[in-house]
């Protein structure tokens, strides 16, 4: 089986090609430079990018898995959750090509895509606990005994980890995108800042507009005596530290025998070894994460989620 998938959600044009689930080429065309002046990704301004970019980026993908687009078996494009204007290019596309192929097109969840994204080096063993996280979202997920039945376990009641490092990135003056600058920068630093843990409670719930909200005062209270490496070690810190503990919870309550790291802010160092780290405390769990050129948005996750999407539909 052949997926040609496409992800288009925000500001990364992807495409790959997967056959019986094993990645021939996953292209990913980035405009961080496109949005760096703005501090942020401008809706319109990455729609016009994609339909400039996605025509290169196919072609570069069908070459480098060696195939011919007439042996393709299905189209699979990210539908939902992402930036309406863009998703629509990656919607038209997909559309197009099977309208040529003839073959079936196969929509997926952009969220769900990136938990699938460690399947693509890794396996499962049932039950799986996910912690997701993004530039957009913060959810644990769970999924009891099967594929694709996720369970929605706790999400974040505003910002998401990845605005928020964005958020006190431009803040500090830091360039776009926030979270790989103040993690850069926190290696350098010392925890010195005192900062509330958010949502520090018994649900699974997150919350970080008031960490937020915290940065902003103790910046402006510094003023420039703000060390900026110091800080950003201190925040770094304080959201690792409410994630695996609300991760910790989760394990506790639901007794996972698979537990999944996965989403953009997961490339982010602290992040990862605190996660890996669970090893030791919980010997019998199998703790896996994508490699970092399968955490932020790629087209390859979406082909993995294809791939168990198209299982499901021909066993039913």
């Amino acid at each position: 089986m052949t997926i040609l998938a496409i992800e288009t959600s925000c500001d990364e044009t992807s495409v790959a090609v997967i056959q019986n689930q094993k990645v021939l080429s996953n292209i990913v065309s980035s405009q961080i430079s496109l949005h760096k002046k703005y501090g942020g990704v401008v809706p319109e301004l990455a729609a016009r990018a994609h339909s400039e970019n996605i025509d290169y980026v196919l072609s570069l993908a069908i070459k480098e898995a060696k195939i011919k687009l007439e042996v393709i078996d299905y189209v699979a494009y990210t539908s939902t959750p992402g930036l309406i204007s863009c998703l629509h290019v990656g919607k038209v596309v997909a559309q197009t090509i099977v309208s040529y192929l003839k073959k079936p097109l196969v929509p997926c969840n952009h969220l769900f895509g990136h938990i699938y994204a460690s399947l693509i080096e890794n396996q499962w063993q049932f039950p799986v606990l996910g912690l997701l996280v993004s530039g957009g979202h913060t959810q644990l997920l769970y999924l009891p005994t099967e594929h694709l039945q996720f369970q929605i376990l706790g999400q974040t009641l505003d910002d998401a980890v990845g605005e928020c490092f964005d958020k006190v990135a431009r803040m500090l003056g830091l360039s776009y995108p926030g979270g790989p600058e103040i993690d850069q920068l926190a290696k350098k630093g010392q925890d010195t800042y005192s900062l509330p843990l958010p949502k520090n409670d018994q649900t699974l719930d997150f919350s970080f507009s008031g960490l937020k909200s915290a940065a902003a005062k103790v910046i402006a209270q510094e003023g420039k005596k703000l060390n900026i490496a110091n800080f950003s070690c201190s925040l770094e810190k304080t959201i690792v530290k409410i994630l695996i503990i609300k991760l910790e919870l989760a394990i506790k309550q639901y007794h996972p025998k698979t537990v999944v790291l996965a989403g953009g802010v997961s490339a982010n160092s602290g992040l990862r070894n605190n996660f890996f780290a669970l090893k030791e405390k919980y010997p019998k769990i199998n703790f896996i994460a994508p490699s970092l050129e399968y955490c932020t948005d790629n087209a390859a996750m979406i082909g993995m989620l294809a791939s168990y999407q198209i299982k499901e539909k021909k066993e039913d």
